[in-house]
């Protein structure tokens, strides 16, 4: 199991996503600043994810879309394996979340860390010994 600094966050796709929108709401404002204050730990679901989406809902150029997930190769990326998927299948039905948060949560215990920045789950819930935070209400780590 990897240890990391005080700062280290597992981040879930949402939250990279409003870096990218460039938009200088208050998410892209609070996103920005973690991914710059943060050490950074995804998943390769979280790379893939993070593609599809700026193709999708930001309509970047594929190049732009593959920079971003350079940029995020770059830190630190947990491989998501065939008992990976296994496990995230049993934090479905125990709480009842879809099979893609479960794979989240699941790669972030495998990384050995405790927290994991989303928006789509429940802020301040206990997943195992994962819990989760929604940095646009309270980030745990300030």
């Amino acid at each position: 199991m990897t240890r990391f600094c005080v700062n280290a966050a597992f981040f879930d796709t949402n939250i990279i996503f409003y870096a990218a929108t460039r938009d200088g709401s208050s998410k892209w404002e609070t996103a920005r600043a973690l991914l710059q204050s943060r050490r950074i730990v995804v998943s390769t679901q979280v790379l893939m994810e993070i593609y599809a989406s700026l193709l999708k809902k930001l309509k970047l150029a594929p190049e732009q879309a593959r920079e971003w997930v350079s940029l995020l190769a770059r830190e630190t990326v947990i491989a998501v394996e065939p008992g990976d998927v296994a496990a995230a299948f049993d934090n479905v039905d125990r709480y009842q979340i879809s099979h893609w948060d479960a794979l989240i949560l699941q790669a972030a215990e495998k990384s050995g860390l405790d927290l994991v920045y989303t928006e789509d789950l429940n802020h301040g819930q206990m997943y195992g010994p994962v819990r989760v935070c929604n940095p646009f209400i309270e980030d745990f780590l300030a």
